[in-house]
């Protein structure tokens, strides 16, 4: 596949309420999108982030000038390329590599549509058509935690992820009022980092009656040796949103946490995601993509590494997000607890332009 252009998206869009969870506070859905066209095939990517996204997309064009004009085996070689450039720079974490998630993502939406397959298939012989999935997430800061559980059930989703990180007594208060409102319902604690050590221990045996799926990111995600305390406590640990392409091995080969949460449009892309799945199931660790406020490509390229490698749930937001609701068509809709693949090539989505010219910054 020769790539004949890659451009960037830096998007911001007012959100109706600011959302708060333990460790951050956020305004504005906000993220880059990629379009690259390659043998005449245009493809959609995304690239995470919560700060600045014009930073974010000056890296993309930084990138971009590594694959634009070249001619690639697969999305997988192009990727390399820009991976060498900020590899001899030491700049394989962070900001840099969530520029080549998006990059790497359009690309295989390209790949998909030129060889006329679903992203799925290309990681997979049988990819499941429909995956589980639950809410994500609920915040005490948007109001009734009654009326976001009965928006979630109605949209037919399994449970919800509900954030924490507010110290244990008012967290347990929390989950506690989540539980009594949804006792069926799956339910994952999100601390977003915000305790120490000691702190989630004495979370952990807080939330221990309230059979949890997993308590995710209770400690910083680089705190490894925190990860590695937190084992037999009596709650499933996850993390891996804030990881990168080079931070999953180690986590992986110690066993530290008990389901990996990468972000694909964080981590490195799709190739990176599914790499990294295989490489936990391997270990008896398993795998949810963690998808939080980003976009439909994000949550189609979610959708896709799950059904390629088995997943307890993608996290779908039932809530007002326009980045998932108006961006795009093509994402079913969830129902009794699971959704389905979009099945048409690439990604299998179709990206409105003019939304995405209107609230380019």
């Amino acid at each position: 596949m020769k790539v004949e252009s890659v451009k960037a998206y830096p998007i911001r869009m007012k959100a109706r309420e600011r959302l708060t969870g333990g460790s951050f506070s956020y305004a504005y859905y906000q993220t880059v999108l990629v379009k690259a066209v390659a043998d005449g095939v245009e493809g959609w990517g995304e690239a995470m982030t919560r700060f600045d996204p014009e930073a974010t997309a000056l890296l993309v064009k930084f990138l971009a000038k590594s694959v634009v004009g070249g001619s690639f085996d697969s999305p997988r070689d192009a990727w390399l390329s820009c991976w060498h450039e900020l590899r001899v720079r030491g700049h394989t974490r962070g900001t840099d590599v969530e520029a080549l998630s998006g990059i790497e993502i359009a690309l295989y939406d390209c790949m998909g549509k030129l060889v006329k397959r679903p992203v799925g298939r290309l990681f997979s012989a049988k990819p499941e058509p429909r995956v589980p999935a639950f809410a994500g997430s609920l915040f005490e800061s948007r109001g009734s935690l009654a009326g976001q559980i009965r928006e979630a059930k109605s949209a037919g989703l399994e449970g919800a992820k509900v954030k924490i990180g507010f110290g244990v007594d008012k967290d347990l208060k929390l989950l506690n009022e989540v539980r009594k409102l949804w006792p069926e319902g799956m339910l994952v604690a999100d601390a977003n980092g915000a305790y120490d050590s000691v702190g989630a221990a004495r979370a952990c045996a807080a939330f221990s009656g309230l059979r949890l799926a997993w308590f995710e990111e209770p400690v910083p995600s680089d705190d490894l040796q925190g990860y590695a305390s937190l084992s037999g406590l009596g709650v499933k640990i996850g993390a891996g949103e804030s990881w990168f392409a080079g931070d999953f091995q180690r986590p992986v080969e110690e066993g530290i946490v008990d389901v990996l949460e990468p972000s694909v449009s964080r981590c490195g892309g799709i190739h990176v995601e599914v790499e990294a799945a295989k490489s936990a199931a391997a270990k008896r660790i398993q795998f949810s993509p963690m998808t939080g406020m980003n976009s439909a490509v994000s949550l189609a390229a979610s959708l896709h590494a799950a059904s390629a490698v088995r997943s307890l749930g993608v996290e779908y937001n039932p809530f007002t997000n326009p980045l998932q609701t108006e961006l795009a068509t093509g994402i079913p809709e969830p129902a009794g607890g699971g959704i389905g693949v979009p099945q048409g090539h690439g990604l299998g989505i179709e990206v409105d332009e003019r939304f995405v010219r209107s609230h380019t910054l």
